[in-house]
């Protein structure tokens, strides 16, 4: 009866650390993900900083040109000055000259404006550029150890298996049926250690003689509460039991 509760001991965790390793294993693409969305939107975000620092340069360039014609248009007004007859003519030119140097002030405050736009702009894409590089960064370095550590899992749970199966034909078959329909109807639960006259897994308290016998190490005995193959931690052979190759200290 011991040999065989030791087994089942020994099976349960077994896998117990296989389940384990599973979930961690399925985290690492999720995570993976979750870092390959922070660099595709780290990328957007860079994208639209740097189209909008190219409108600005282009909006500039634009007004500048614009300041040119103005410039040429207001040299030829001024020329013209000295050609015109009459009065009336020479004050509808000058008005002209006029109206040509305030919309050439106009612009070149729209040039000043844009001039601060775009250095405001090249600010805020070296912080995104060196957001995006860190966010490349992490993918690159995180991401590889996640899937190192995947794989490793990958190993490890291989291993546990073939540990199980070893263990599998030492369990006799009446038992073995017994443990596997326990854990199907106790959440992968089928042995409960206790611990100071107490199941660790429903936390009840067994009756004073039940845990005198169980002490005793006599027979396979059960939880009157959860039903459980319970065993008393208190005996070496299942506290050695309880240890698996790659569980975490």
């Amino acid at each position: 009866m011991q040999n065989t509760l030791r087994l089942l001991i020994k099976l349960q965790e077994i896998e117990k650390r296989v389940t384990a390793l599973a979930k961690e294993k399925a985290r690492a693409p999720v995570q993976i993900a979750v870092m390959q969305e922070e660099e595709s939107k780290a990328e957007g975000r860079l994208a639209e900083k740097e189209e909008m620092h190219k409108s600005a340069q282009r909006l500039r360039k634009e007004l500048e040109r614009e300041v040119e014609d103005l410039e040429g248009r207001k040299s030829k007004s001024k020329l013209r000055l000295l050609e015109v007859k009459s009065n009336k003519e020479y004050q509808a030119t000058l008005k002209e000259i006029d109206d040509i140097e305030d919309l050439i002030r106009k612009r070149e405050d729209q040039i000043i404006e844009q001039m601060e736009v775009a250095e405001s702009l090249a600010n805020e894409i070296r912080e995104h550029q060196r957001l995006l590089s860190e966010a490349h960064r992490r993918l690159e370095q995180e991401g590889a150890q996640l899937e190192k550590e995947a794989a490793e899992a990958d190993t490890l749970i291989a291993s546990l298996e073939e540990e199980k199966e070893r263990l599998k034909p030492q369990i006799p078959a009446e038992m073995w049926q017994k443990y596997q329909l326990l854990s199907a109807n106790r959440g992968g639960v089928a042995l409960a250690p206790v611990n100071q006259a107490t199941c660790q897994v429903c936390h009840m308290n067994l009756p004073p003689q039940l845990f005198i016998d169980l002490q005793k190490n006599e027979k396979m005995m059960h939880c009157p509460n959860c039903q459980r193959i319970i065993y008393w931690v208190g005996h070496e052979a299942y506290r050695q039991s309880s240890q698996v190759p790659g569980e975490p200290e």
